[in-house]
C-alpha cells in the first residue's frame, strides 16, 4: 500500500484524499472533518482490540496495570515512562472494556496522546511475555494501522448513510430502523441492507478491518460497509477440469446458471462460439473482478493459453458484497443465490480463497444437516440453515488443492428463500452497530419486541434470545456432535410477523467440526474430501468451536455489549445464559451417553473456556489455530468475583 518511509499521520492523510476523490464518498458529500471526527471512535475500537487481545493471551499481564484515585488506569514501561487509559475496566470472559483516550507520559516532557495502533504496539512490545522481532514488529504494524486507517473510513461512511436511512423512514416507524426496513415496501431486501450497514469486523481480532493489497478505491469499491455494488466477471472452465459437487435433488449445474442468469449464460455461449471453442465443452465460473485481473492470468497462464480456461469482460452480474466480503448477493435480489468466491487476497488475517473441501463438503454438509432437522422437530423449531447448493472448482491432474482454491465457486440459497410471510433475517453483526445517537441497533429490536428499551426490556429480549440459540446449537451439539461456526457473521436471527424473535437462521459451513463418535453413534455419516478434516476423534477440538464461535463470540459479545448500552450488571446476563445451558443439560439428559454427558456439562459450566490467540497467531506466522485458556464466565467461581 504505502512504503515504510511514509509515517502513521503521512499515510493516514494520503488516504483520506484518495478516499473524498471516489464516487461514494462524494456522492454522499462526506468531508475531511467527517473524517477527522472518525479519529476518537476508531482509536477506542482499535486500541481495545489490541489490548484485549495481549491481556486475554497473557502476553502482557494484567496485574502490571494501576488504578489511581480518578479511576484512570495506569502502566509502567521499561523505561520507566507511563502510558495512562482514561478508562480501561476488566470483564467476564477476559474482556477489556476500553474508552477514552491513551496517553504516553514522560518524565519532563509534554503527554503525548496515541492515536496510532502502531504506537501503542511499540511502546508495549518490549513488555510482552514473547517480544515481536523487528521485522514482525513492522509486519504487525502494518497491519493495525491499515485497519485502523479503513475504520475510519467505514465510520464516516456509516455515519452519513445512517442519516441517509433516518430521513428516508416515516415518521410512522418513530426512529426505529428495524421497524422502517421490516415494514416499508420501498426496501426490496432489509436483510441485504442490514448486511452492508451493519458489517464491522471481527470483535476479538486487532486486524479486524485490515485488507492489505487493495488501494483506497479498491477498498470502497468491494467493501459492503460502503454499500459497494460491482461487476462480477464470468469465466469459463472445461468440463474435463471441473469438480461439481451438488445438494440432493438440485438441478445439473449448468442448466441450473442458466435459469438464474440467462443473459449472461447467452453472452457466454456467443463469446466461446466466436472464439471457435464448443459452448457444450465449458461450465460458466464467475470471478471477483480482482482475481480475475490480478491473480487468474498469472496463476492460471498455461490453462488459459491451453483454452481450459477462458477469462471474459461478460458481466455475470452486479455484485452487492455481504459481511464475509467475498460471499456477494446478485443484483442484491431477493430469489439469487448467493455466491461464494476466491479472493486472493490477506482480509483479518487469512486467505479468503474457496478450498475444494469448502466447494465439495458444502453440499454434503447442507444435506446431512437438512437430514438432522427433519428428523429433529424440537431444533427445527428453533434452528435452520442456508443450504449450500453447488460447489464448483478446477480439478487438475494429478490434484492439487493448493492450487484450485483459486479458482473456484460455492453457491448457496438466499437466506429470504428459508422465510416465511412477513418475517425478516436480522444479521447478528448488524446488532451491533450504532444508530446516529450512538446506541446499538439492538436498542431498535429490544424496544420493537418489549415496548422499551430499558434493563428490564433488555433482559426479556436475552432470555427469549438465548431461549433459541442454546438450546438450537448446543442440542445439535450434544445430540450429533455438530459445532457450528456460528458468530456473529454466520447468523441471523429471524423476526417474525409481529416483530418477536423467532428462531435462528445459519449460513456457511466450510469451518464446521463434527464429533465423528456421536454423529456414528445416530447411524449417520459423511463422505469426506479430507479425512483430517470436518469429522473428528478429538472431542474438545469440536467443543472449542462451539465455544469459540458461539458462547464467545457471539452469546458472549451480544452480553457484553447490552451491559454496557443498557446500564446493567454483567452478572445477570451471565446467569441467564448459565440457567439456559443448565436447563438444556437436564432437558437432554437421558438422549446422551452419561459420561459425555457429564464430561460436556463440567466443560460448558465449571472448567476454563478456549481463547483463540489471534496476536500470537501473528506473531507466529502460524496458519494453525494457538487456542489458549480463560476463565469460565458461566461458573460459579465467576460469580464470585
Amino acid at each position: 500500500m504505502y512504503g515504510n518511509s511514509m509515517t502513521p499521520e503521512s499515510s493516514l492523510l494520503a488516504r483520506w484524499s484518495e478516499a473524498l476523490a471516489t464516487s461514494p464518498f462524494q456522492a454522499n458529500h462526506i468531508t475531511l472533518e467527517d473524517l477527522a471526527g472518525t479519529l476518537q471512535p476508531a482509536a477506542e475500537r482499535s486500541f481495545q482490540r489490541l489490548l484485549q487481545a495481549l491481556l486475554r493471551e497473557a502476553l502482557l499481564a494484567p496485574d502490571t496495570c494501576t488504578y489511581d484515585g480518578h479511576g484512570h488506569c495506569w502502566l509502567v514501561l521499561p523505561d520507566q515512562s507511563r502510558l495512562c487509559f482514561e478508562h480501561l475496566r476488566p470483564g467476564r470472559m477476559a474482556s477489556w472494556d476500553l474508552r477514552g483516550r491513551v496517553v504516553h507520559v514522560r518524565e519532563g516532557q509534554p503527554a503525548l496522546k496515541l492515536q496510532f495502533p502502531s504506537q501503542l504496539l511499540t511502546l508495549l512490545n518490549s513488555t510482552l511475555q514473547t517480544p515481536a522481532a523487528p521485522d514482525v514488529l513492522n509486519r504487525l504494524n502494518t497491519e493495525i494501522d491499515d485497519s485502523f486507517v479503513n475504520d475510519t473510513l467505514c465510520l464516516a461512511f456509516h455515519a452519513h448513510w445512517t442519516l441517509k436511512l433516518q430521513a428516508s423512514m416515516p415518521a410512522a416507524h418513530a426512529g426505529n430502523l428495524l421497524s422502517y426496513l421490516k415494514q416499508d415496501p420501498h426496501v426490496a431486501n432489509p436483510t441485504c441492507v442490514l448486511e452492508q450497514w451493519g458489517t464491522l469486523g471481527h470483535p476479538w481480532h486487532p486486524n479486524y478491518k485490515t485488507k492489505l493489497g487493495l488501494s483506497t478505491e479498491q477498498v470502497i469499491a468491494f467493501s459492503p460497509e460502503f454499500e459497494a455494488r460491482f461487476p462480477v466477471l464470468l469465466c469459463a472452465l472445461h468440463r474435463q477440469y471441473a469438480h461439481v459437487e451438488t445438494l440432493a435433488g438440485s438441478a445439473d449445474y449448468w442448466p441450473w446458471w442458466q435459469q438464474h442468469f440467462p443473459q449472461a449464460a447467452r453472452e457466454l455461449a456467443d463469446v466461446l462460439t466466436a472464439q471457435g471453442l464448443a459452448p457444450a465443452d465449458y461450465l460458466p465460473l464467475p470471478a471477483h473482478p480482482w482475481q480475475a485481473r490480478q491473480e487468474l492470468p498469472q496463476l492460471f497462464a498455461n490453462e488459459i493459453s491451453d483454452r481450459l480456461l477462458v477469462l471474459t469482460e461478460i458481466v455475470a452480474f452486479t455484485a452487492h458484497p455481504t459481511m464475509s466480503f467475498r460471499t456477494v448477493l446478485p443484483d442484491g435480489r431477493c430469489d439469487a443465490p448467493m455466491v461464494k468466491l476466491p479472493v486472493s487476497l490477506r482480509l483479518t488475517s487469512v486467505q479468503r480463497t474457496v478450498s475444494p473441501r469448502s466447494a465439495r463438503m458444502g453440499p454434503r454438509i447442507s444435506e446431512l444437516l437438512l437430514s438432522i432437522l427433519s428428523r429433529e422437530p424440537g431444533i427445527s423449531k428453533r434452528l435452520s440453515i442456508v443450504p449450500e447448493r453447488i460447489g464448483v472448482h478446477f480439478k487438475p491432474q494429478p490434484a492439487n488443492d493448493e492450487h484450485s482454491r483459486h479458482l473456484a465457486v460455492l453457491y448457496r440459497d438466499n437466506p429470504l428463500s428459508q422465510l416465511q410471510s412477513g418475517e425478516m433475517a436480522v444479521p447478528v453483526g448488524s446488532l451491533f452497530a450504532l444508530d446516529q445517537h450512538g446506541e446499538p441497533l439492538l436498542r431498535h429490536w429490544v424496544r420493537l419486541s418489549q415496548g422499551r428499551d430499558d434493563a428490564q426490556g433488555m433482559r426479556a429480549f436475552f432470555r427469549d434470545y438465548a431461549a433459541i440459540t442454546v438450546p438450537a446449537l448446543l442440542g445439535m451439539y450434544l445430540r450429533y456432535g455438530v459445532a457450528f461456526e456460528a458468530h456473529q457473521q454466520n447468523s441471523f436471527m429471524v423476526m417474525s410477523d409481529d416483530g418477536q424473535l423467532s428462531r435462528l437462521l445459519l449460513r456457511d459451513f466450510g469451518d464446521i467440526r463434527i464429533d465423528r463418535k456421536t454423529l456414528h453413534a445416530q447411524g449417520l455419516d459423511i463422505e469426506l474430501h479430507d479425512p483430517k478434516m470436518t469429522l473428528y476423534d478429538d472431542a474438545s477440538f469440536v467443543r472449542d468451536k462451539l465455544l469459540h464461535t458461539v458462547f464467545m463470540c457471539h452469546l458472549g459479545e451480544l452480553v457484553l455489549l447490552s451491559a454496557r448500552h443498557f446500564e446493567m450488571p454483567e452478572a445477570q446476563l451471565w446467569d441467564e445464559l448459565s440457567a439456559q445451558v443448565s436447563q438444556c443439560f437436564d432437558a437432554l439428559r437421558d438422549q446422551v451417553e452419561p459420561q459425555r454427558w457429564r464430561t460436556e456439562r463440567a466443560a460448558l459450566l465449571e472448567q476454563a473456556w478456549p481463547a483463540k490467540s489471534f496476536m500470537r497467531m501473528r506473531l507466529l506466522e502460524s496458519h494453525a489455530d494457538i487456542v489458549g485458556r480463560l476463565p469460565n464466565p458461566l461458573s460459579a467461581a465467576a460469580n464470585e468475583l
